[in-house]
């Protein structure tokens, strides 16, 4: 990317002053939530508004050129007539980035408008999010421009390419406890796509991986070699919608992006070594997975303190192509020395629901020292019944992980099981809600590890 183009990208993501265009009083209007979002943004921040001179005890300017400083960003969302005029006015004064949240132009067939707004961009050079979009932000720098809720804080960047779906997976994983670092409602894309992005990211310490909801790609050749570069530093991966014909068509109608066939986008993604999601629940479940370190192989050991679920947990490793073998006779001679004799160590290991804090972190220590063992999955029923504390086994896995063995976990029980949970986050260990959930995202892993060493051979640091 040229370097003008990341200096854009950067006034964007990194603003040390912002021009929010169409800021109001009217509680009714996106202008008005914006200016609430922005209060915590640390740089300048600079209402503009023909018409109202205060805004939320705040002065307003008419235009960004009667602002005497220079702006990094402007944040547009008066309707869509008044665009061209403010944008022309942003070049002008020299602003380098704009998001766009104002929405009325190719998404409702007015082509010709679109196309003005990137005459601008090019001739004045401003990178521009959007038209169309529901908004950024950088959680990093505490930037939420948004109209939206503020998300939580965290090491997976989400691009969407449906500004209400975005919106939507914000609410959820604030409540679910998943933060982001950076998140895009790409919009039109009359300027920043994808590939921008996936560019941009790639170099972003803040960023472990990236997830994508994706609706269609004008150029795929350009998309798989910037994936490619991109899949060698982080993880990325896509949620594709229109998968059959009649989804298909309707993506044409929402966004005019090129839906195409659903084999080509599953061929394109295999050779960039993007992950493909089904759902919305596997897009954050794989996003989430790697804070763990790569795996290097694919032999699993499922440690739980209940058997249905630890089967469950077995049948899902093996169709997502891991292995759960039997251990060997000095692991198990290892596991019975500390278990009750009514336990099963062969593997899955079904310590019974009775184990304490110290059989359990011995056990994940034991599966650790195991060489033909790769990677963890743990899988508990929080076993308030058995007069054990709730989160014993959490505080278990923690302190006997090695920070090397990748680990994955599932805390069932609902409610019961959010303060474990919430721990395993804290300690950088993806927890899921459902057996078949956890290993499906350590298949996920498996897959990335293995197209990774496959493309550019096993790295002594296996870190994202």
């Amino acid at each position: 990317m040229e370097k003008g183009r990341i200096e854009g990208l950067d006034k964007i993501f990194n603003p040390r002053s912002i021009a929010l265009i169409g800021a109001t009083n009217n509680k009714r209007k996106v202008g008005y939530d914006l200016v609430r979002n922005l209060k915590n943004y640390k740089g300048d921040l600079y209402l503009i508004n023909k018409k109202e001179k205060e805004i939320d005890d705040m002065p307003s300017y008419r235009t960004v050129l009667d602002v005497q400083d220079d702006i990094d960003l402007a944040i547009i969302t008066i309707p869509a007539h008044g665009v061209y005029e403010v944008l022309d006015e942003c070049g002008q004064k020299g602003i380098c980035g704009a998001v766009i949240i104002s929405a009325g132009f190719s998404e409702v067939g007015d082509v010709l408008s679109e196309q003005g707004l990137s005459e601008l961009s090019n001739k004045y050079g401003i990178r521009i999010i959007g038209p169309n979009s529901v908004g950024m932000t950088n959680n990093v720098k505490g930037l939420n421009a948004t109209f939206t809720l503020n998300s939580k804080r965290g090491d997976i960047a989400f691009l969407s390419q449906s500004g209400a779906l975005g919106a939507a997976i914000i609410y959820k994983t604030v409540y679910e406890d998943i933060g982001f670092s950076k998140f895009v409602s790409l919009g039109n894309m009359i300027d920043i796509d994808f590939c921008t992005l996936l560019e941009y990211l790639s170099g972003d310490p803040e960023t472990n991986s990236i997830a994508m909801y994706m609706e269609g790609i004008n150029d795929g050749k350009r998309f798989i070699n910037i994936a490619k570069k991109c899949s060698e530093k982080k993880p990325i991966i896509v949620l594709k919608s229109g998968r059959s014909m009649s989804g298909s068509r309707a993506t044409a109608s929402h966004t005019g992006s090129m839906a195409g066939s659903d084999k080509v986008y599953d061929a394109a993604f295999k050779q960039a070594g993007v992950l493909r999601a089904d759902t919305i629940d596997s897009l954050l479940d794989y996003a989430k997975v790697f804070s763990q370190t790569r795996m290097e192989g694919n032999r699993v050991a499922v440690l739980t303190n209940a058997g249905g679920p630890g089967i469950l947990a077995t049948d899902e490793c093996e169709r997502c192509g891991l292995i759960v073998p039997e251990l060997g006779k000095n692991t198990q001679d290892r596991l019975r020395k500390i278990l009750s004799p009514y336990a099963s160590v062969r593997n899955p290991i079904d310590t019974i629901a009775q184990v304490d804090y110290n059989q359990y972190l011995k056990c994940v220590e034991i599966l650790q020292d195991d060489e033909d063992i790769d990677a963890i999955l743990s899988v508990i029923v929080v076993p308030t019944f058995a007069k054990i504390g709730m989160n014993s086994h959490a505080r278990a896995i923690v302190d006997g992980w090695d920070n090397k063995t990748p680990i994955v976990t599932c805390f069932m029980s609902g409610e019961m099981a959010t303060s474990s949970i919430r721990y395993m986050l804290i300690n950088k260990i993806p927890s899921y809600p459902a057996p078949e959930r956890a290993a499906s995202a350590m298949g996920a892993l498996w897959k990335y590890s293995k197209w990774y060493d496959g493309h550019f051979g096993k790295m002594q640091d296996q870190s994202y």
